[in-house]
């Protein structure tokens, strides 16, 4: 999906400093929420869940990976992954978990093409808050994506419109089930046939969730997952590898779309001056990584979960800018599965 804007060693030391600050980015918790897990979808050992541990790096890529960051027109001046969705930025992933005590929203048309995989989205319609239309866009891309635990699948869709009560027209629909490995099912290594997304994407790996930000700051751990990448430019003549199961065309830049970056694992985090939401992703960029799965119209981001007006999400505790600190000579890609 193209924006159109003018567009392992894990860490054992001690969070001592990180766990000081906290209080000042996030409220104050019950010993009941501190046990709380949030849920994460899709089968143990999916690649949603996976570790960068034991993957060799590719130093030549590195190389070429990091030269591109600092000598790319729309990328050179910022030499770290900003975050959008937070801060009036309209360009986050707007999100929501749905339950049993929800209302049913139904799509009135896809605009592409309708499969066996997304017609259910239209028939049968997915669990989610009467809030939701509060947090859709309206931007060009106007992503939408639903963790359905009432129908056990995660929905993701583009240029969503409201249409009516509990009511969406979008351009595009993807469904994949938690059930599963959370793969497309064009991917020879996904374990269902009811999964359906564009160009394989993981859909819950484009957003940063809130409620797993809280969870790390508590406990002071990463997301859980890995985490897509919107980069600035990726490179058409690279291909696709796991987990995508297709490119965007007519770009030059760098990399595959699949292909996956990740921390040094040497790269001391506590010693950059993050906030602690800043640390969490950073944990995750240095243990879980990052695939290229996007081309981001301007510098390269992360998104986080959509806020608005009616609903302010992050208030202090996430910013575009929360992992300055890091560059992007800290990252290294990966061998590619």
């Amino acid at each position: 999906m193209t924006m159109s804007m003018s567009r392992r060693a894990f860490l054992s030391t001690s969070l001592t400093t990180a766990a000081v600050s906290t209080a000042a980015w996030a409220p104050q918790l019950s010993a009941s929420a501190a046990t709380w897990s949030p849920f994460i979808p899709y089968t143990s050992d999916s690649y949603f869940k996976s570790r960068v541990t034991g993957i060799p790096v590719n130093w030549q890529r590195t190389k070429q990976f990091q030269s591109l960051m600092a000598t790319h027109p729309d990328q050179k001046s910022v030499a770290y992954p900003r975050i959008k969705g937070v801060g009036g930025n309209k360009w986050g992933t707007p999100w929501a978990e749905g339950s049993t005590t929800d209302p049913v929203w139904r799509i009135r048309n896809i605009v592409g093409a309708t499969n066996s995989q997304n017609a259910i989205l239209r028939t049968r319609g997915f669990h989610a808050p009467e809030w939701l239309g509060d947090v859709v866009t309206g931007t060009s891309d106007s992503p939408l994506c639903v963790m359905d635990t009432a129908s056990g699948f995660t929905v993701f869709c583009t240029d969503v419109r409201i249409v009516g009560t509990n009511l969406i027209d979008v351009r595009s629909a993807a469904v994949t089930y938690h059930s599963s490995n959370g793969l497309d099912r064009r991917n020879p290594r996904s374990n269902d046939t009811r999964n359906f997304t564009s160009r394989g994407r993981v859909s819950d790996a484009m957003v940063i969730r809130k409620s797993l930000i809280d969870y790390g700051i508590r406990n002071n751990t990463d997301l859980g997952h890995v985490l897509h990448l919107f980069i600035v430019e990726s490179n058409t003549a690279d291909g696709f590898c796991h987990p995508m199961v297709g490119k965007e065309s007519r770009k030059f830049g760098f990399g595959a779309e699949g292909e996956r970056l990740a921390i040094r694992s040497t790269v001391d985090l506590t010693a950059r001056g993050l906030s602690p939401a800043g640390l969490v992703i950073a944990r995750t960029l240095q243990t879980r990584g990052c695939y290229i799965g996007d081309n981001a119209g301007s510098m390269s981001s992360l998104k986080a979960e959509q806020e608005s007006s009616a609903r302010p999400v992050w208030g202090r505790l996430l910013t575009q800018d929360s992992l300055k600190g890091l560059t992007w000579d800290d990252f290294v890609v990966l061998k590619r599965p």
